[in-house]
C-alpha cells in the first residue's frame, strides 16, 4: 500500500479540523486534482474515501420514524407470509409425489388385470371392486384438494397484494428503464422510464433513442432482447445509417460497460425514495447528473463529462 494512502487516511479520521482539507465526499474530485500524486495512489484514496462514505439513515430519507416502523413491521408479515408459502409448497410438492406413485400403481394393476384369464378375473372380481373404489375415493380427494389449493392461491395472492399497496409498491405495472450510455466517454445519456414494464414494444425503445442519440451516431451496442431485434428497430438503424452490434447470447460481459453501469444504478437506486413514475424520473434525473459528475476509473479519474469535454476540446466551466 502506498504511503498517500494512509496520509488520506490520517486526514480523512483526524478529529481536529484544523488546516486540514476534507475531501469532496461527493464526487472524490479532490482527491484526484493533486497532480503530484500517481494515479495509482489517487485511486486508492478515492475508494477509502467511498468505503468510509456515511451512510444516511433511514428516518433522514424522507421517512418518519413511525413510518419506518410501519414498514419494518410489513417486512415482518411478508417474511411470515413468504414462510407459509414456502409450507405449503412443500408439502404440495408431497402430495402430488403421493398422488403420482399411486396413478402408476393404477395403472400397473390395470394391465395385469386385463392381462388376467377370464377365469381368473372372475375370481378376482371382489378385488377389482375394492381398487376401484379406492380409485373413486382417491379422485374425490384430488378434487377436493385441488379446490383448496386454488383458495389458498387467491388467499397468497390477495395479501401480497395488500402488502405491496401497503408498501406503496405499484402493482399495476412494472417500471422498466432503458439504458443508454457513451461507450466512448462512459456517460449517461438517458434513462428513459417505461410503466408497462415487460410489455415494452421496439416502437417504445425507438421513440425513447430518437428523443436521445445524438445525429453523428454511428454504431449501438444491444442485448438480443426482443425490442432491439424487431424489425420496426431495424429500420431505425438503417434509415440512420447506423450499425447494430448486439452481444454474444448468455454472455452479458461482452457489453461490460453497461452490465457495469446496470449494478452501479442499483446501488444509487437503493439509496433513493419514490412513490410515483414523476418521483422516479427525477430520482433518475439526479443519478444521471451524479454519475456523469463522478470519477471514472476507466478514464484515469476523470468524470465522464469532463472526459467528454477533453476530447471534444471544450474548456471546462
Amino acid at each position: 500500500m502506498h504511503p498517500f494512502f494512509f496520509q488520506q487516511l490520517d486526514i480523512l479520521c483526524s478529529t481536529s479540523t484544523e488546516n486540514v482539507i476534507v475531501p469532496d465526499t461527493t464526487s472524490g474530485l479532490e482527491i484526484f486534482s493533486k497532480e503530484q500524486a500517481r494515479y495509482d495512489e489517487k485511486m486508492d484514496a478515492y475508494v477509502l474515501m467511498r468505503s468510509m462514505k456515511e451512510e444516511k439513515p433511514e428516518d433522514n430519507r424522507g421517512c418518519t420514524v413511525e413510518e419506518m416502523e410501519k414498514k419494518a413491521a410489513v417486512k415482518q408479515t411478508a417474511e411470515e407470509l413468504r414462510g407459509w408459502r414456502r409450507r405449503i409448497r412443500v408439502e404440495r410438492r408431497k402430495e402430488d409425489e403421493a398422488w403420482q406413485t399411486y396413478r402408476n400403481e393404477r395403472r400397473t394393476m390395470l394391465l395385469e388385470w386385463k392381462g388376467m384369464p377370464r377365469k381368473k378375473r372372475k375370481k378376482l372380481k371382489e378385488w377389482k371392486r375394492q381398487h376401484d373404489d379406492e380409485w373413486d375415493r382417491r379422485i374425490t380427494e384430488r378434487r377436493h384438494l385441488t379446490i383448496k389449493w386454488e383458495k389458498e392461491d387467491e388467499e397468497w395472492n390477495k395479501k401480497q397484494r395488500g402488502l405491496k399497496e401497503q408498501m406503496n409498491i405499484c402493482i399495476a405495472s412494472l417500471a422498466a428503464i432503458l439504458v443508454i450510455l457513451d461507450n466512448c466517454t462512459r456517460k449517461c445519456i438517458g434513462l428513459p422510464v417505461f410503466m408497462t414494464g415487460r410489455s415494452v414494444t421496439a416502437d417504445d425503445v425507438i421513440i425513447a433513442l430518437e428523443m436521445r442519440l445524438p445525429p453523428e451516431l454511428k454504431y449501438i451496442i444491444s442485448d438480443n432482447g426482443r425490442q432491439f431485434i424487431a424489425e420496426a428497430f431495424q429500420k431505425l438503424c438503417n434509415s440512420r445509417d447506423i450499425v447494430q452490434v448486439r452481444i454474444t447470447r448468455h454472455r452479458p460481459a461482452t457489453n461490460g460497460i453497461a452490465e457495469r453501469f446496470v449494478q452501479r444504478l442499483k446501488e444509487m437506486l437503493e439509496e433513493k425514495q419514490w412513490i410515483s413514475e414523476e418521483e422516479l424520473k427525477l430520482v433518475l434525473n439526479e443519478i444521471i447528473e451524479e454519475y456523469n459528475d463522478a470519477p471514472h476509473q476507466g478514464l484515469d479519474g476523470l468524470s465522464p463529462n469532463e472526459y467528454e469535454r477533453r476530447i471534444k476540446c471544450v474548456p471546462s466551466a
